[in-house]
């Protein structure tokens, strides 16, 4: 038998499966994960959480959320808007988009921002208005379906999880 047929199958197996991950969720992680972040980072500078703790919760991935983040995005969009969601934040105005959304959390929450913010281009801007402008653009970025109270308590929820994780980490102790 030969075994170049079952390689290339499990080859596209694999290809399709990792792009069955939602674009729109990941971004939805890593936003609920850099507000987490950027709360310890703030605790800790006030002295109010242990620096092993802080390291606990800067340590953890957008993955972490990524579960959570799923179901809220699979909750709130049908697989068609779910798609082409993904197919916008997959495009490159998309990315700069997400990215800029992303980044804007850090102000919001009284710090600096980490990296520049993307520039976008006026082509970018016209793919981003074409998007807003459509039914899965008006839900996500007007009605901000992601952002529902059920949504944000999922998020909380997940993040309190976290919490508990990072806070069993104990102090080392200055003898």
């Amino acid at each position: 038998m030969n075994p170049r047929p079952l390689a290339l199958a499990a080859g596209l197996l694999a290809c399709m499966a990792a792009q069955a991950v939602s674009v729109t969720a990941q971004i939805t992680a890593e936003s609920a994960l850099v507000g987490l972040q950027v709360a310890a980072r703030q605790r800790a500078a006030k002295g109010l959480l242990p620096a092993e703790q802080n390291a606990c919760f800067q340590a953890l991935k957008s993955s972490e959320y990524f579960e959570t983040a799923e179901a809220i995005v699979n909750k709130a969009l049908s697989p068609a808007e779910l798609a082409a969601a993904d197919a916008f934040f997959e495009s490159l105005p998309g990315r700069k988009y997400a990215r800029h959304g992303v980044l804007a959390i850090y102000p919001a929450l009284g710090e600096p921002l980490p990296a520049p913010l993307p520039e976008l281009s006026a082509a970018d801007g016209q793919a981003i208005e074409a998007f807003s402008a459509t039914p899965v653009g008006q839900a996500l970025l007007k009605r901000q379906v992601l952002q529902t109270w059920p949504a944000r308590e999922a998020l909380d929820r997940r993040g309190q999880e976290l919490v508990a994780r990072c806070k069993a980490v104990k102090p080392e102790r200055a003898d």
